[in-house]
């Protein structure tokens, strides 16, 4: 009879353990299996974030591949060949411009500031070469040529610094410290 008791005992204990282990396994599964739907959820995420990077990355190589075109004038000056096709194509560039900056979101700071330089900058040929002839917008063209050609510098090397770090989304999306207000300045 001992012998009985002594086997109902341990058949007891024995599916008290198997029953205590399935519930902890479970518990255990379930932790990790939701651990890993929010890793493919943030993976998703993550991936959505950089197409969209990437698609603001692409629309500022496009403005700069438009800007490294130099021609030299008949005296021997360079200006960029966007000044030889008129004022309606400089407009034309402020607009894909603004497509551009309408992205910033998706893009590091420095970037987003070289934008808005340049866009400052043509907002200012545009008011300059307003009404003028093919010629006198060529001679506008090349007085600011340096400076057109520094702001290029600048947003192509800002831009290869925001593609180098494309994967680093805490650097991209670092708030800013204060919210400045941007002022068009003239020149």
């Amino acid at each position: 009879m001992e012998t009985i008791e002594f086997l109902l005992e341990n058949i007891k204990l024995i599916l008290a353990s198997s029953i205590f282990a399935g519930i902890i396994s479970a518990l255990i599964s379930y932790r990790i299996s939701i651990r890993l739907k929010k890793l493919d959820f943030k993976n998703d995420y993550y991936k959505e974030i950089l197409k969209k990077r990437l698609i603001a990355y692409e629309h500022i190589e496009i403005q700069l591949s438009i800007l490294k075109t130099v021609v030299l004038g008949d005296d021997g000056k360079p200006y960029h060949f966007i000044f030889t096709e008129g004022e309606i194509k400089l407009v034309d560039y402020q607009k894909n411009l603004f497509m551009a900056v309408n992205k910033s979101l998706w893009i590091d700071q420095k970037t987003t500031k070289s934008l808005e330089n340049l866009n400052d900058f043509f907002f200012n040929i545009n008011n300059k070469s307003y009404g003028k002839k093919e010629d006198e917008i060529i001679e506008i063209g090349k007085q600011y040529y340096e400076k057109l050609s520094n702001l290029r510098f600048e947003l192509e090397n800002t831009t290869k610094e925001g593609l180098y770090n494309l994967h680093d989304m805490e650097k991209a999306f670092k708030p800013s410290p204060k919210n400045q207000q941007r002022v068009l300045r003239g020149f």
